[in-house]
């Protein structure tokens, strides 16, 4: 009833999911920072879901822990499952899971990425292979952007034949989101006409709002000016030449600390400061 991928990325492990099915997010996916990530599905056994993080974190392959695991399961012709370990990927479809139904695995060459791609009452292997093309190609984007890549193809392919209803993206990485909790994205849309496309929406948001600093300017002349010039027309108008000062408290007023940087300004927050005074010209924070 479900495709999903579940991949790493050098330290990142994560999975994304889509099914016509309500809040496939609390079912499916799991990550463990600097172990792995599993997905269960078709007739999901949650219960795989430690089993397996366990088999990895104790050194087993994601093969070989996957095997173990539906070998004791007398369940497991209706299971589906990917695996994705430090060094392995795995996928299993069950005899009994309905069709279409299948999956790839595969180890980049140089060992810094992996993925399983998988999926259950799809249309048919168009969507499988069309996660497996947009994955490749998202290389370069955020490790959650890349989850979202794939999974946005698959729907895009027909996804699950049924319909769709839910969707979730669950990334970690050591150091990354909120507080450097290690939880680099972790989004759900339980019920919705179009839950990957808002799932698309939310992340974006969600990479605002914890997303570490990029494509930073220093805080100097006209920019200075400009930004000053802003802050001032929502309240927060620098005393002095404290325009770093303002910037940190309007920041803190609407949930950008996480993007702050020492002297200068990151590119999402200047384009969020820009919408808020001129909706107009958000456009330009990369122009000029």
């Amino acid at each position: 009833m479900t495709f999903s991928i579940v991949a790493r990325e050098g330290e990142a492990y994560g999975v994304a999911v889509a099914s016509k099915f309500l809040a496939v997010g609390a079912v499916v996916p799991a990550a463990r920072v600097g172990v792995g990530a599993v997905a269960t599905q078709s007739w999901a056994r949650v219960a795989y879901i430690s089993e397996l993080l366990g088999r990895l974190e104790a050194g087993e392959d994601a093969e070989s822990a996957l095997a173990s695991a539906t070998a004791t399961d007398p369940g497991s012709a209706t299971r589906q499952l990917g695996v994705v370990g430090r060094e392995s990927a795995a996928t299993f479809t069950g005899d009994e899971c309905l069709p279409w139904c299948g999956g790839v695995a595969r180890v980049a060459d140089d060992g810094e990425s992996a993925y399983a791609i998988q999926g259950n009452i799809l249309v048919g292997p168009e969507v499988v292979e069309a996660m497996e093309a947009a994955w490749n190609d998202s290389a370069g984007s955020t490790f959650p952007q890349r989850l979202l890549a794939a999974l946005t193809a698959g729907d895009a392919a027909g996804g699950d034949s049924r319909g769709r209803q839910s969707a979730a993206v669950l990334a970690v990485e050591p150091g990354s989101g909120y507080d450097r909790s290690g939880v680099a994205a972790d989004l759900r849309v339980d019920d919705h006409a179009d839950p990957v496309g808002e799932l698309g929406r939310l992340l974006d948001e969600w990479e605002l709002y914890f997303g570490r600093p990029e494509d930073v300017r220093p805080l100097e002349g006209d920019l200075a000016d400009e930004v000053a010039e802003r802050l001032a027309r929502i309240g927060h108008a620098p005393e002095g030449d404290g325009v770093e000062a303002a910037l940190v408290a309007w920041a803190g007023e609407v949930n950008y600390e996480s993007r702050l940087a020492p002297g200068g300004i990151d590119r999402r927050v200047l384009e969020a400061l820009r919408t808020a005074t001129d909706p107009t010209a958000a456009s330009d924070a990369t122009s000029d």
